[in-house]
Formats: structure tokens, sequence, C-alpha cells
């Protein structure tokens, strides 16, 4: 949120004018160098007088400041803009001169925001810039106070924080007191301390406290410092965290089989403290028809009675937490306190759940999921947005398969939120919901609004935000949020969703998965369990071996090449082709499914049969060797002579060569017979020896 005030102030810091235009006395340093000037108000800037203008080069200038107030002798400069460029520097002096204690040797942005009190009632500055590569300057705000205006004090706990988690218990709150002039004398042993909170009080220093429920503890301290007659109020807030719930945080699905990717998204909802009603928490059926209508109001009276809306951000949000049949048929409307009303959801849509309904009887509410309107939100409309599927039970004890419903999450206002601006925050809020048809169940469970946190002080309301969040399994992180993970073995798997707040507090969840095995099978051909190859113009039986599962419950579907071989559903297949052959296996009963493949390939297998061997016995081409016969069964060689007569014989031919038996050179006849699968066949020639 962007208030009216600050955007003067912005507008008067950051104008593109000249700081001399600025109602205040401005006090350039180039203009007073060499000069002590008595001031109490005022703006003390560079050459450049302004934070757009850059300052020259090679400037070497300085000046003395001090309070021209005697009841306010104390003096201070803030430096609300500080920009130098590199070898630039302002030194700042705690004293009337360069011969003071050096305090700041300043550059770049080292003094922005930097408020500076010096010990002695005076500020030296000296001034010198490089050649080149200039900044912008500095703007900077002159102020003198009175003795116990620097009176003020810290305080701190013993945990170093004031932001704790539930249940910390015992902490020790710390008060010091001092002065934000270094050289104001006082006794820090005279100091008294007086602590007031939850209707008691308590002196001294230190108070202990319990801390346990989530909450705003608010803390006053009245200070006095005796030996200067001072006396100053210190407000602080101890804050403990709310604690966060995991509503939406699920896997893709509860069950999932083995090797499938399951997505694992964690949905931190961030619970905001309120010392004030924000909401109402009733659960009411949603009447049915448009002659009545769900209408609750929420009254405010915590805030200025100047807070209006002035932009759509100044809006936080509205949510409602509700269970319907059909989303399609109700409308949300809004109405601030000045009679302004908004359209939040209109009618129309897919039909879908919210939340998760009891469809069967209109006596039991179902389980409502929160649907919020932000001025950023995750989703569009709610009546355009597309629907989610789950399975789920209701409060009734029926189960729903499938089931479409729109996710819990942030969604677009139908009517634009900025229609609310004008808006005052206090006075009555009023929400209407309507159900256009009759015969349809739900129920509102309760709804919260919620404006801009600058709106709040902080002791009426926080709400912790999410510095980290992690996913684990079995201890071991995962990557992101959502996470992805896959498992291959069946079990149950839990999963931890782990989140850390800007309190420094962990918070987690535990998610479970059923992971079902996939059949696991492999497939094996007739010719590699008889050891064989396959030939060219082979077919061969391929059949899957069950490894985990009898197979008893499987359904088959084979591919070819990755096209589908209609009414080929059995555990075995005749191949007939090389190829890529692929079995999807189902489990009837888990549904999981694996697909297995095999890659058939063939060999040449074509004999190869000389017609001329050297039996000589040089090694070389000793032998009538014929190529690929071992492909082959029953393998018979018989040969004859020029005459016919038979010189050779032998029923187990291959690797049993012919070696020419002494035979003379010449040529001789051969007759192979042998077999494959059972089919006899036969080849004859002639063959010539040569020696």
């Amino acid at each position: 949120m962007i208030r009216l005030f600050t955007l003067v102030l912005l507008i008067l810091f950051f104008s593109v004018k000249s700081f001399t235009e600025v109602s205040q006395i401005t006090y350039p340093i180039d203009f007073h160098d060499g000069q002590t000037i008595e001031a109490c108000a005022g703006i003390f800037v560079d050459s450049g007088r302004d934070t757009l203008t850059s300052y020259g080069s090679n400037e070497d200038f300085s000046v003395t400041f001090t309070s021209s107030d005697e009841d306010r002798p104390f003096f201070s400069m803030e430096f609300i803009f500080f920009d130098l460029g590199p070898g630039d520097y302002l030194y700042v002096y705690d004293g009337e001169s360069s011969d003071a204690p050096l305090l700041y040797e300043a550059t770049n942005d080292e003094l922005a925001g930097e408020k500076i009190f010096p010990s002695s009632g005076s500020l030296h500055f000296h001034f010198i810039s490089s050649p080149s590569e200039h900044g912008k300057g500095w703007w900077a705000e002159i102020s003198c106070y009175e003795l116990c205006e620097l009176f003020t004090a810290d305080v701190t706990t013993d945990l170093e924080t004031m932001h704790l988690c539930p249940d910390t218990g015992p902490v020790t709150l710390i008060a010091d007191a001092y002065y934000k002039s270094e050289n104001i004398y006082f006794d820090p042993n005279q100091i008294e301390y007086e602590w007031f909170y939850n209707g008691q009080t308590h002196t001294g220093s230190t108070l202990d406290y319990e801390f346990y429920d989530p909450a705003a503890y608010p803390f006053r301290i009245n200070i006095y410092d005796p030996v200067n007659d001072c006396e100053t109020d210190v407000y602080e807030t101890v804050q403990v965290g709310t604690i966060p719930h995991f509503t939406g945080t699920q896997p893709s699905m509860d069950t999932v089989c083995a090797e499938d990717p399951i997505t694992l998204t964690g949905v931190p909802n961030m619970v905001t403290w309120t010392g004030f009603t924000t909401g109402v928490q009733d659960t009411i059926a949603i009447p049915d028809g448009t002659t009545e209508s769900y209408i609750s109001s929420l009254t405010f009276d915590v805030f200025k009675d100047e807070d209006i809306l002035q932009t759509e951000d100044d809006f936080g949000r509205i949510c409602l937490v509700i269970d319907h049949v059909d989303q399609s048929q109700l409308s949300f409307e809004l109405q601030c306190p000045n009679g302004t009303q908004i359209m939040l959801k209109n009618y129309g849509g897919v039909t879908a759940n919210l939340g998760e309904p009891v469809v069967y009887d209109n006596v039991t509410p179902g389980i409502g999921y929160q649907y919020c309107f932000t001025p950023a939100p995750e989703y569009g409309l709610m009546n355009e947005t597309t629907p989610e599927y789950h399975d789920y039970e209701d409060q009734a004890g029926n189960y729903y398969a499938n089931a479409a419903y729109l996710p819990e999450g942030t969604y677009t206002s139908h009517d634009p939120l900025e229609n609310l601006t004008g808006c005052p925050l206090n006075g009555t809020w009023t929400l209407t919901v309507t159900d256009n048809t009759p015969d349809e169940n739900g129920y509102m469970s309760g709804w919260n609004l919620f404006f801009h946190d600058d709106f709040y002080p902080d002791s009426l309301i926080f709400t912790p935000e999410v510095v980290s969040e992690t996913w684990y399994d079995n201890g071991n992180p995962l990557n992101g949020n959502p996470a992805y993970v896959t498992k291959d073995e069946e079990g149950d798997y839990e999963f931890i969703f782990e989140i850390t707040d800007n309190f420094n507090c962990t918070y987690d969840t535990t998610v479970s998965v059923n992971v079902l095995p996939i059949p696991e099978a492999e497939i094996e051909s007739y010719h590699e369990l008889h050891d064989l190859t396959f030939c060219e113009g082979d077919s061969t039986v391929l059949t899957v071996h069950p490894i985990n599962n009898t197979g008893d419950d499987w359904l088959y579907q084979w591919y070819f090449n990755n096209v589908e071989l209609p009414g080929r559903t059995y555990d075995t297949l005749m191949a007939k082709e090389t190829g890529t052959y692929r079995i999807d296996i189902t489990d009837a009963i888990t549904g999981c499914i694996a697909s297995i493949d095999k890659e058939i390939t063939d060999e040449n297998c074509e004999l190869e049969i000389p017609n001329v061997f050297t039996p000589n016995f040089d090694g070389i081409n000793d032998y009538f060797e014929i190529t690929n016969l071992e492909h082959y069964e029953k393998a018979h060689m018989v040969i004859y002579n020029r005459w016919g007569k038979i010189v050779y014989e032998h029923s187990y031919y291959y690797d049993n060569w012919w070696d020419g038996n002494g035979a003379p050179d010449g040529v001789y006849y051969y007759v192979l017979t042998y077999e494959r699968f059972g089919v006899k066949r036969r080849k004859h020639g002639v063959v010539h020896i040569v020696r």
C-alpha cells in the first residue's frame, strides 16, 4: 500500500526540481564552503543541489554545522539520500573542524539512511571529489533536540530476537537505556525501569516472561534518569508466530504404480494472528434457490477514521471456506461500509465441486476448501477455471471416484477489486452467497476479510512468512516444490514437507504414497531357449515368462515396431520378421502396466560350399569346409570319385571336414543332406582336390 503521505514524501525527496524549491532552507556545501552554520532545520546538500544532478569534479569543500537554539543544543544530521562515485569521499568529524575525531570516511551509499548525533554539539564535513565517475550527491535533514529528547532505550531478549516460536517458554527481556548523543553524562546504575504488560508491572532492567501461545505481546517500559531528570517510554512487541496448516499439501496420487512419476505439492497456509475479529466461523447450509441467500456481516472499528481503500493493493484478501456440489450455481457478492458492491464470483462455468461436499443428503456438511480473492491471484475467474479431479470419501462415508473440483487457492474477482476504491475500512462489510438452483447441497464454514498489513499496528496483526520449503524422501532433500520422485519398488512410502518461517520456526507434515508393483517379466524366443541362431526366413515363438507374479491376472497386448498387433493378446506370439517386438502387460487387479521390448535380428545362414580345396597341409584350405553349416542339424556328407565309388561318408559332417583322405587330385562329387527344424534339405555338386 502506498499511502498519500508517503507519496508526498517521495515526490519531495526525489523530485527533478532543485532542492532550493523546497520550502526548507538548503545549504549547498560549495556555497557555504569554510563557513560555520547555526541551524536547527533545513537541508544539507552537495553542489548539485538535488538527487538527479551530479556534483562537480575535483571539488574540495568544508562546512561546519551546530545548533542555533540554546534550548535545543543537541544536533543531528539524517542522510535521506547518499550516492558518491568511486574515489569521492565525505569526511564527517565529531566537532568543529577536521582536528576533531573522524566519525565517517563515507563513499558510495555508506551514509544512506544514517542519522548522526555528534558528541560535541557540532559536525564538520569535508568533501573531496575525483576527476570523474561522480554520483548524485546527498540530501540530509538537519534537526536539533533538547536533552531529554535524546534519551531512549533498546529492548532485546536473551534469544536476540523479538520473533519467537510457539511454546518457547521463559524468555528474558532486557532494556538498555542510553542517550543518542554520546557525550551526555548519566549513571547507568541509577536508571529506573518500570515495565507495563498484560495489566501487570515490574521494576528492573530485565523482565522474565513465558511465551507459549501465538500472539502479539506488547510491552511498555517507562525509563527515568534521575541524574538528568529525563524520562521516556519505549514500546516493544514480542510476536509469537502462528502455526501454519498444510491443507492442499498432497501427492499427485495416493496410490501409484512403480516407476510412475510422483508429484509432491506442498502448500504452506500461513495463519494470520489478529487481536480483533477478522472473520466469521459458523457452519451453515447455503439456502437453495434465489429467494434466500447466505448473508453474513463483519464489522471493523480498529482502523483510523481516515483509512480508506485508495488502490486495489490496499485490499488484502477475502477468503471463503465452502463446500458445494456445483460451483456454477453460486454467486458471491461483497458490500463495503459505504454501500459499494462487487461481484466476486458470478454464476456459470463447468460443473465442479467446491471442497468435498456430501452429494447424497442435505443435512451433512462436507469438507470446505478455502477460496480467496486477492489483487494478485493464482487463478483466473472461478467460473472460467479448468477443474481438477480427485477421489474422496465424504463425511457421510460415500466414496467418489474422479470427481471434478476447483482447487483451493486465490482467484480473480469477477468485478475488479479496484471498484472498492473509496471504501472506508471501518464499518460493516457484508458477504452474500446465492445458490440459484434447488436440490444441490452446500455449506459455508466461514469467511475472513483482510486489508493490507500497513493498515494494522504490529500489536494487532501479523502473518509469518515462509523463507524456505523442502520436501524430504527418507531424510534426503528433494529439489523444488513441487518435487518429483519415482519409486521402482512396491511399498508404502512417506514424504515430509518442511517449511521454515521468518520467525525461524520449522513445521512439517507427512504424506503417504502406496506404490504398487508393476508386472515383471521377460520375453524369450524359441531360438534363445534352444541356443539357435535366427536365420533369414525363420520364424520363432516369443513367450512371456513372469518373474514377480504367476501372471494369472495379467492382460497382454503385442506391438511390432510400435504398431499395435490387433488380436495379439496372449502371452505368446509368432515372430516372422526382424524388428522390435513389445508387449504391454496390465495387471488386472492393480491396473499397473509394464512394457517389455524384444529386439529380433537375423543372420545370413546360407551355406557357402567351396568347389576346390588343397589338402597339402600347409594350413591353408586343407579341408572341404562348409561355412554356416553349424546352423543346421543332421548334416550327412557322402563323397564319390568319378567312377561313383564312395571315398568319404560322415553322418555329422560339421567340424568333421574331409581332408582328402589320400585321394588323388581330381574331381569329386558330393551329396549333402541336412535339416532345420525338422525340414530336410539337400545339396550336391563337385569339388576339386588340387595339391
